[in-house]
């Protein structure tokens, strides 16, 4: 199948409210939220988690990453194809009850391999919520208004992340103390306790993304006698082998970039262990920035990309994604060498301005450039990428340095931090260029 005999309908009017669809947006955006929330509030229980079972920084990173990846980007794909053809809401509503029970589960493990089991767990509901978001997002709003809409729904990322950060940290201050011992289970330590009062509330929020009313599907993909096209696995991976250049690079390019909002699980333990902060002032100084920073960053981008494809700028999500990723290089390599917490938080805040708007410049752009029956494939490829070598390897690279380069001496994670944001960020922005250039070609050509 070429790109020629594939022609995008892009005639097909909306029929629901602007209310309606930003209702949805904010919707989905706190399952987002949820979602980061339940993914990341490991990172503030590293400390206690590595007592407990006696582990290195480096298996430490394996449960923050690839325990929660692996599964969280393979799953991706069967759950996008299932999103181009089957209820959305439903399945996004199935997720949040899967990830919220095995984020209560992880509570209840009892050693290391428990929680690496409990936390595919949580990475295999988590894999269905982008894909069938995205396609939902790309039925409810035009062209020209799904960059701001993709923000509101990214700003989940920093809200959940802040949330599991600031939120966390008054939690364990609170309960610090407290051990709690129930019938069968046992006894439960304070960060046992704490996943279990972070999981078990997403069951609410399953309730009500289970009440949404579908949109229309829009922008079908048609053959040459004007009949839908059912668009197959293999026949997504043609399409996206067609322009390769183009996906490939940007997903690769992109995914690198991202890594550097996983490192931010390191970032409560930097500041424990560099300036001796405690557990709550640790979790504010990451929490705060990451929403400071991450909403402006999001929201600003999303509306100058908005306004530059409204005015004909059809390169707007990649020229956008590249500039994000050049600003990202210095404040990330600089933020964990400050002489002090503070001047880390403030540059923190300058870091996260950038370190989003690679991510939804990707949905953005496969929203405007692939059919609506491959999006939520498209999204699920995308997000294999970004499991594999962000959420995977985001973690890991940090504790690997820790471990292996400084000998487990775990005051050096501030150069660990920094080292790793040095090697990702040319690479990442490079390959982003690349793809970059490619887009032009292509769209400004007519060819997709």
């Amino acid at each position: 199948m070429s790109s020629e005999e594939i022609k995008i309908d892009s005639t097909d009017k909306i029929e629901h409210s602007t209310g309606y669809a930003w209702s949805i947006t904010a919707l989905l955006m706190l399952c987002y939220t949820f979602s980061m929330l339940d993914r990341e509030i490991i990172s503030l229980l590293v400390e206690p988690i590595k007592a407990a079972f006696g582990i290195t920084d480096f298996e430490m990173g394996l449960l923050m990453g690839p325990a929660f990846s692996l599964f969280y980007t393979f799953m991706g794909i069967p759950l996008g194809w299932a999103a181009d053809r089957y209820n959305r809401k439903n399945l996004v509503a199935a997720g949040i009850t899967v990830w919220s029970i095995m984020t209560a589960f992880c509570g209840l493990a009892g050693s290391f391999m428990q929680l690496f089991i409990t936390r595919i767990g949580v990475g295999v509901g988590e894999a269905s919520l982008t894909p069938s978001a995205s396609s939902l997002l790309a039925d409810l709003f035009p062209k020209d208004k799904l960059p701001l809409a993709t923000s509101v729904y990214s700003l989940g990322v920093f809200i959940g992340s802040s949330l599991a950060m600031i939120g966390g940290g008054i939690l364990l201050s609170q309960i610090k103390d407290v051990t709690v011992t129930w019938p069968i289970i046992g006894t439960l330590e304070y960060w046992q306790l704490t996943f279990v009062l972070v999981g078990l509330p997403g069951l609410i929020l399953a309730v009500f993304v289970y009440q949404i009313v579908e949109p229309r599907r829009r922008g079908l993909a048609r053959d040459a006698e004007g009949n839908v096209e059912k668009v197959s696995l293999m026949k997504a991976i043609e399409y996206l082998l067609e322009h390769k250049k183009l996906f490939l690079n940007f997903f690769l390019g992109g995914s690198i970039i991202a890594t550097i909002g996983y490192h931010s699980a390191w970032y409560p333990s930097l500041f424990i262990r560099t300036w001796g902060w405690s557990e709550l002032e640790a979790a504010t100084a990451t929490g705060l920035p990451s929403l400071i920073g991450g909403v402006t960053g999001l929201v600003v981008g999303g509306i100058i990309m908005g306004k530059m494809i409204k005015k004909g700028r059809q390169d707007a999500a990649l020229l956008i994604a590249f500039v994000a990723a050049l600003g990202i290089g210095i404040p990330a390599v600089a933020m964990p060498l400050m002489p002090s917490g503070i001047l880390a938080a403030s540059v923190m805040i300058v870091a996260k301005l950038f370190v989003g708007i690679p991510l939804i410049s990707g949905i953005a752009m496969i929203r405007m450039s692939v059919p609506n029956q491959m999006r939520g494939q498209f999204t699920a490829l995308y997000f294999v990428f970004i499991g594999i070598v962000a959420t995977g390897l985001g973690p890991v690279i940090p504790g690997f340095f820790t471990t292996f380069l400084f000998d487990e001496n775990t005051e050096m994670i501030r150069y660990s931090l920094a080292i790793s944001a040095g090697i990702v960020v040319p690479i990442g922005a490079t390959m982003i260029w690349f793809g970059w250039q490619e887009y032009k070609k292509v769209v400004y050509a007519g060819k997709i």
